[in-house]
């Protein structure tokens, strides 16, 4: 039974891919000197990396070869017609909301959970039957003690939202996770990782997006890390789609940013 009643209601559909094969993203953004999305791009010969995001919208010259996933980030001030456009343009198949709204730190939306319904019933719901629905993106960190560092921890922020949107639909949940690659607990990182995704699909009942994961270590660590939770995510039917954190210099590319680091080269492996 699920912790989440609205949850529990929804309808699993199956992901829809762009022209590769795989449920691989590019998490980008154009906070680079070429100002778009030049480094997502470095990944689209690659066909299992399929769509893209950018934590909002638009695209920023996204290839074409991706699937481009639009974000509310927060909640508008009022009525916003280009989120509106953006939903509704050709191609868009699945659309993404609050970034992490259950946290209170700087860079998160930190929305209380009432008003975050109530934001989704205004800018997302009206799409309900277009486009699939991602539920709020969500930090699902070491699930039996998550904490959003506020008054409420991730799943109890999840409950009261769900609480307060018992009318919303939902295609598929979306997660986030960060962890020591290492966490020296005598459990591997890659098994931390794949036990709190596990237990996110049964609290939730929805497919599960990863839109933002990374194990904290070295670049060496993180391409171990990957290579042992690919196969995994890939294996799991109820994960429709997972992004490593990010198509940034330092990250999935090296220090210059004009080629793969071992991080990368090893997301991007078939």
């Amino acid at each position: 039974m699920s912790l989440f009643r609205g949850f529990a209601a929804a309808t699993i559909l199956t992901a829809t891919t762009a022209a590769g094969t795989g449920k691989r993203g590019a998490a980008y953004n154009n906070n680079n000197d070429y100002g778009d999305a030049t480094f997502a791009n470095m990944l689209s010969n690659y066909s299992q990396v399929t769509w893209g995001y950018d934590w909002g919208f638009p695209s920023y010259n996204l290839s074409s070869t991706f699937e481009f996933v639009p974000m509310l980030w927060g909640l508008p001030s009022g009525d916003d017609s280009s989120w509106t456009d953006a939903v509704q343009t050709a191609g868009t198949k699945n659309i993404l909301g609050f970034n992490e709204p259950d946290l209170t730190y700087s860079g998160s939306a930190n929305i209380l959970p009432a008003d975050a319904a109530q934001g989704y019933k205004t800018y997302m719901e009206p799409f309900n039957g277009t486009v699939r629905i991602g539920a709020p993106n969500i930090l699902w960190n070491n699930y039996d003690s998550s904490s959003s560092g506020g008054d409420y921890s991730s799943r109890t922020w999840t409950s009261y939202f769900m609480g307060n949107c018992t009318d919303c639909h939902f295609d598929f949940a979306c997660i986030h996770w960060y962890q020591d690659c290492d966490p020296g607990n005598g459990q591997s990182g890659a098994d931390w990782f794949t036990s709190n995704v596990t237990d996110a699909y049964n609290t939730l009942n929805l497919p599960i997006w990863i839109t933002e994961f990374q194990c904290y270590g070295d670049d060496t660590q993180q391409a171990s890390f990957l290579g042992d939770v690919i196969p995994w995510l890939d294996s799991q039917e109820y994960v429709e789609r997972y992004a490593y954190f990010g198509v940034f210099p330092d990250y999935l590319l090296n220090d210059a940013g004009n080629a793969l680091s071992e991080a990368g080269q090893a997301y991007t492996s078939a």
